[in-house]
């Protein structure tokens, strides 16, 4: 029987064979997050609905499996606000009672930060409270972003209720990536093909030779903005890279590994020549405004004709604001190409450059090899490990003056501050040039 991978996922878990198009009313999950965002919250509620039913069975307050439940702190640690810091309070207080597994502030970003301590592995089926949960299908695992309603029942019971399986679309990836190319520039590429919608309701499953030559630090960032396509999550395949990561993280847990198969009834195929594809810029304000840096000026003069309210008129390519990090581009492989171009250089007077390594871990490497202290002599101001500039409420809020370029997965109006600030959206190679130049420029290739 030929199945996609979200299939094959799914069919494991319900031990049954399972087709895009059925409901299936409870869906067992293996792993869950919650962050401070919507922790609290989620807790409140989770207190509300279940606490009579603890209090009735004299037990403790507890989750489906508190080996299974994380709390991440990421978004806005060190605390931006009482209002943040009364709710890590919560969080703490929450992991105290139940057992559940709560990570220190600055520990790191919570799409970084599971997979690299050995949590997510082949065939989980996780969920979490954010909607670039995706990221984790890097792994050939299925992961989902959700609200407040489900995190709380999910937490209680471990299971998501009424699950559609959705269909998927197969990103057939050929060739290889020239130097100076990476994955956020596919990405990039891939959602201009599709658009903002072009994978509503689907999972974009990833396959082809043009995979394997792609390390995994790649795969992460293009899974994390499979939902800037609509697309429910992203999915590889695992093979020898994935299993080298794995061993790399000691992951413990029971593994379903899961290969694409080229002959199972998928909604689309898309071919992808990794060779074609150039360094890239997404204009503000959809990640689906994207094009080649090498067309900057032709975007720049369509945005002062069109009347789409969605594409901000861009007069020129200077910028005053660039950011290295996030969830889609704060690992290892992502600060080295930055520090290869500022070596020795020192960044544009104009220009702040803000650099946040994904993780405590990747943060101590990056000092131990130098290459922490290659930023900071460029200029740059370098952060502890969180979501920080990316999420727009402290570490580089930018005025109506702003003009950012940044490796992180969103440019809405008003993403980083103002709502006429200008975000553009690039790899850490094309942020890392346009620091030095004080304009949109692309690495040489």
């Amino acid at each position: 029987m030929h199945q996609t991978m979200a299939e094959q996922i799914i069919s494991a878990s319900m031990k049954k064979a399972c087709r895009a198009g059925e409901v299936i009313p409870r869906l067992p999950i293996s792993k869950m997050f919650l962050n401070e965002v919507l922790a609290p919250p989620a807790i409140a509620y989770f207190r509300k609905d279940f606490g009579d039913l603890f209090k009735e069975f004299n037990v403790s307050e507890s989750v489906f499996d508190p080996a299974r439940v994380f709390l991440i702190p990421d978004h806005t640690v060190p605390s931006c606000s009482v209002k943040v810091s009364q709710g890590i309070d919560v969080m703490k207080e929450f992991a105290r009672a139940t057992g559940v597994k709560m990570f220190k502030e600055c520990d790191g970003i919570e799409h970084v930060l599971l997979p690299e301590c050995g949590a997510i592995v082949p065939g989980d089926i996780m969920v979490g409270t954010d909607s670039h949960t995706d990221t984790n299908g890097a792994l050939n695992c299925l992961a989902f972003g959700v609200g407040t309603t489900d995190a709380q029942l999910a937490m209680a019971t471990g299971f998501l209720y009424n699950f559609t399986v959705p269909k998927s679309i197969f990103f057939k990836l050929s060739g290889q990536l020239r130097k100076g190319v990476s994955g956020k520039d596919v990405i990039l590429h891939i959602i201009a093909q599709m658009g903002s919608g072009g994978c509503a309701k689907r999972v974009a499953e990833f396959g082809g030779e043009g995979v394997t030559t792609l390390g995994m630090d790649d795969r992460f960032t293009i899974a994390n903005m499979c939902v800037e396509m609509s697309a429910r999550t992203g999915l590889f395949p695992c093979d020898e890279k994935t299993e080298e990561f794995l061993k790399e993280t000691n992951a413990q847990w029971e593994m379903k590994k899961t290969a694409l198969d080229a002959q199972a009834d998928y909604d689309r195929v898309v071919e992808i020549d990794l060779n074609a594809i150039e360094p890239m810029v997404s204009f503000p304000h959809l990640p689906a405004h994207a094009v080649p840096v090498s067309q900057f000026d032709a975007m720049a003069e369509k945005t002062r004709a069109t009347k789409d309210p969605t594409l901000a008129v861009v007069e020129d390519n200077t910028i005053n604001f660039a950011f290295i990090g996030s969830c889609t581009n704060g690992r290892k492989s992502d600060l080295i190409a930055g520090a290869e171009i500022l070596k020795g250089k020192h960044i544009h007077p104009d220009v702040t450059l803000i650099v946040i390594p994904g993780s405590r871990k990747i943060y101590n490497w990056a000092m131990e090899v130098g290459i922490l202290k290659i930023y900071a002599e460029a200029g740059a101001n370098i952060q502890s490990s969180n979501c920080g500039t990316c999420f727009g409420k402290h570490m580089g809020v930018l005025s109506d003056k702003g003009r950012m370029i940044s490796t992180s997965n969103r440019n809405y109006q008003g993403r980083m501050g103002s709502k006429d600030a200008l975000i553009f959206l690039a790899s850490p190679a094309t942020v890392a040039t346009s620091a030095l130049t004080g304009r949109i420029t692309a690495p040489r290739i």
